[in-house]
């Protein structure tokens, strides 16, 4: 597999493992501490943060209020920095289903993902930066 092929399994499989609600597996597609910046949908303030920490959230997060979720990649284009350094821009659609007293409700976000990737020692590709960008969002009822 080529490298630009490794990239974009490592920003695809991000996304599904999420969906899964793998947690301890996605640690493996970061480095130690990645520079997150979620603030447009979070209100968080960008940051340096271990990877165990964000993924801990995602999981409170997703886990306390969405039963499920999907995560769409509508368009995916890698650019190679250099040698050891890409640069991924994603479209992204994420629906998040929401429970709330016996009504159902999607919740769907459209924005961009730009991620920096790195390359390992070993020669594997980590999410070393990823700043979202949202562009709209809406909530529907989900008929029964």
């Amino acid at each position: 597999m080529n490298d630009k092929d490794m990239i974009k399994d490592v920003v695809n499989n991000v996304a599904m493992l999420q969906d899964m609600k793998q947690w301890e597996r996605l640690e493996n597609y970061f480095v130690k501490k990645p520079f997150v910046d979620n603030k447009s949908i979070s209100g968080e303030m960008p940051a340096i943060i271990p990877k165990k920490r964000l993924i801990d959230s995602w999981r409170r997060e997703i886990g306390s209020y969405f039963y499920s979720t999907r995560h769409f990649i509508r368009r995916l284009a890698v650019r190679r920095l250099n040698s050891r350094r890409a640069k991924v821009t994603t479209s992204v659609e994420h629906v998040h289903y929401v429970a709330d007293r016996g009504d159902r409700y999607a919740w769907t976000v459209h924005g961009t993902i730009d991620y920096i990737l790195v390359k390992t020692t070993n020669g594997s590709w980590k999410i070393s930066q990823m700043i979202f960008k949202m562009q709209d969002q809406a909530v529907r009822p989900i008929s029964a």
